[in-house]
């Protein structure tokens, strides 16, 4: 997830991301820039809260590292901006019975402006959730393709792949059903 506080769960990349955005989506860049995209990061966070799961709470500790390059047209304005987000381990832990999953993501977020709009578009590639437990496997998958009509990711306009946490609404339960 994008500090895995993407809703009360935000996504890894949420908290960082739109300022990033709302920055460089609305500026242009210098006639230099025009040519060769920016490179931005790695901008590396550790995280630890607590999440409410209803009979229990369960704590998120993890470290996410986020990549962010802005691509710009002849006239240097903004044409796309791509964040790379790479979470190898963050550990949900039921805090009554100590159970605990690992959830790893590694993605990339592509935010378009919808030219004539001040409207951008989100398309998430790659495993923003995955949870494999020993002895068990695959238990949450959360890989492929989405694209959402806003980057506050409300609106989905298609799917590929294996989700089960495409709404940033179904984040929380999917991981506290896990720990249950």
């Amino acid at each position: 997830m994008t500090v895995m506080r993407w809703g009360i769960v935000m996504r890894r990349s949420q908290l960082l991301v739109p300022i990033l955005v709302a920055a460089g989506l609305v500026s242009t860049a210098g006639p230099a820039a025009a040519v060769e995209p920016d490179h931005l990061g790695p901008f590396v966070e550790s995280y630890d809260f607590t999440v409410d799961c209803g009979d229990f709470e369960a704590t998120v500790t993890g470290t996410s590292s986020t990549r962010v390059t802005r691509f710009f047209d002849a006239n240097g304005d903004v044409t796309r901006e791509t964040v790379f987000v790479r979470a190898p381990y963050d550990v949900w832990t039921n805090t009554e019975t100590g159970e605990f999953i690992v959830v790893r993501g590694e993605f990339q977020q592509t935010y378009t402006p919808i030219r004539g709009t001040d409207q951008t578009t989100v398309t998430i590639r790659g495993f923003r959730y995955l949870v494999n437990e020993p002895k068990v496997g695959v238990t949450v998958q959360e890989v492929g393709r989405i694209v959402y009509g806003e980057p506050t990711e409300e609106t989905i306009l298609s799917l590929a792949g294996k989700h089960e946490a495409a709404d940033s609404d179904q984040v929380e339960a999917v991981f506290c059903a896990e720990l249950a």
